[in-house]
């Protein structure tokens, strides 16, 4: 084939990647923290001193029960890395504290178990919202 018959996928895919990009991009939740997607759910995390709380939403935003629900917060912050365990504490909500603060520049890696699921990861970067 020639270069001039791949210009038009070429082309297209210059338009689609950064739409497609902006689809997974984190957002403001309800409760005032970071959502992003996990797995086929979203995630809401939201941070204040040394408490995680992670607010657990379907596909269309609606919370799905945290009861039965597994999770683990690698933190880093400060230049020091903290493991958190989050427990469910109510509706649609994972909560846990550990060992670091809460600051501009944290970064947390979360693993959530949903009963019957495989585990899903998601990255935040909780203080960093516009």
């Amino acid at each position: 084939m020639t270069p001039r018959r791949h210009l038009p996928a070429l082309l297209a895919g210059l338009v689609i990647a950064p739409l497609a990009a902006r689809a997974h991009e984190a957002r403001r939740g309800p409760n005032g923290g970071q959502k992003v997607d996990i797995g086929t759910n979203h995630a809401e995390l939201v941070t204040a001193g040394n408490t995680l709380r992670l607010f657990l939403f379907d596909g269309a935003d609606r919370p799905i029960p945290a009861a039965g629900a597994t999770a683990q917060a690698i933190i880093l912050a400060s230049g020091r890395q903290a493991t958190i365990a989050l427990a469910p504490m109510g509706d649609n909500l994972l909560m846990g504290t550990g060992d670091f603060v809460a600051a501009r520049g944290m970064r947390a890696v979360v693993t959530l178990t949903l009963p019957g699921q495989r585990p899903v990861q998601a990255r935040f970067t909780p203080m960093d919202q516009n």
